[in-house]
């Protein structure tokens, strides 16, 4: 029986790093000839570049003409209804700015959040000859996962990730979140109602935490959350238990969909949206605008998420220092699901 061919891996430019115990941009400048490189550790980096048989001119023409380099973007799969449009916004903004460059592409998606999942997929992206990964990681647990993940490519994060330090694109949900829940108090009511998304995602833990902060700057009472996991059908579930009460007069869900359900779940009931009720959701998302009454909302250019991405992504592959993190502005939509209590 004939053997088959066994498949030549190509060295990458991190796996040099990684041999000559260096970061992937001293790698880099070795490879671009030794710019303000120390001697002794360039020579190291070249006797890796000679053992591992790493061929640098494609590198070295791409940093020199800004062409020709490769992007990884690792992300969730997007199968499950959760994800929502955000993740395709975000990639959609990744592969704009990407080909503005001329830059490659390459994608690997992760059903699991295990660190062992997670560095399979940087290490797919390494081999692919990607030369930096945008990290799109929703979950609490992401800071965890970062951490021990083994690469010296440069990553960057489209969440914002308590306690990892580094580089990271985001918006300011907590305050997003608060200056719903101020406009809602500014009409008149007094207190504010919430559906949360899911409580394992970083997004729902600062729209929770903006909306419980911004209630008690305002000394307002804070009412029990309710559970929602993104989906129009559990907006629904909570705005079935909402309508039962009737102190309820105004209610911010953390995305549109969930809102949807909400303003179903209360017009059944016969509670009126805005007269009898107002309602706020989060993300501006397409059509919410023709909402039955068009949705009040918050408003994040997701698109922007991955163009800034690149940006920093970019930085740190040219050798410069990415900013830590990298805020996005928002936008708060009024529209006609929310009004004066007493109107």
């Amino acid at each position: 029986m004939t053997e088959k061919p066994v498949p030549v891996v190509r060295a990458t430019l991190t796996d040099v790093a990684r041999a000559a115990g260096v970061s992937r941009q001293t790698a880099s400048r070795v490879a671009r000839g030794g710019e303000n490189v120390n001697a002794r550790t360039a020579a190291r980096v070249r006797r890796a570049i000679k053992a591992l048989g790493y061929r640098p001119d494609p590198i070295a023409r791409a940093l020199t003409t800004g062409r020709g380099l490769s992007v990884g973007l690792l992300t969730h799969q997007l199968t499950d209804r959760q994800m929502g449009l955000g993740a395709i916004s975000i990639m959609i903004g990744v592969e704009q700015a990407a080909a503005e460059l001329g830059l490659g592409v390459s994608v690997a998606t992760f059903s699991a959040f295990d660190r062992a999942t997670v560095q399979d997929g940087i290490d797919r992206l390494a081999r692919a000859g990607c030369d930096g990964v945008i990290f799109m990681a929703p979950w609490v647990s992401a800071a965890r996962t970062l951490r021990a993940i083994d690469t010296s490519l440069p990553l960057v994060s489209t969440s914002e990730v308590p306690d990892y330090d580094g580089p990271a694109v985001h918006a300011d949900a907590a305050q997003a979140a608060g200056d719903v829940v101020d406009h809602l108090l500014s009409l008149g009511h007094e207190t504010v109602h919430h559906v949360a998304g899911p409580l394992n995602w970083i997004s729902s833990q600062r729209r929770l935490a903006g909306w419980e902060s911004a209630l008690r700057r305002a000394g307002a009472s804070v009412p029990e959350p309710l559970a929602g996991d993104w989906t129009a059908e559990s907006g629904y579930e909570a705005g079935r238990q909402l309508a039962q009460d009737p102190s309820v007069t105004a209610v911010f869900t953390a995305n549109d969909e969930m809102a949807l359900g909400v303003v179903y779940a209360l017009t059944e009931a016969g509670r009126q949206v805005p007269e009898d009720v107002s309602v706020a959701g989060f993300d501006d998302a397409p059509g919410s605008d023709f909402f039955r009454p068009p949705l009040t909302t918050v408003r994040v250019d997701d698109a922007e998420y991955g163009r800034q991405a690149v940006a920093q992504l970019m930085l740190q592959i040219n050798g410069d220092a990415a900013a830590a993190a990298t805020i996005l502005p928002h936008q708060l939509i009024i529209r006609a699901s929310t009004a004066s209590r007493n109107k």
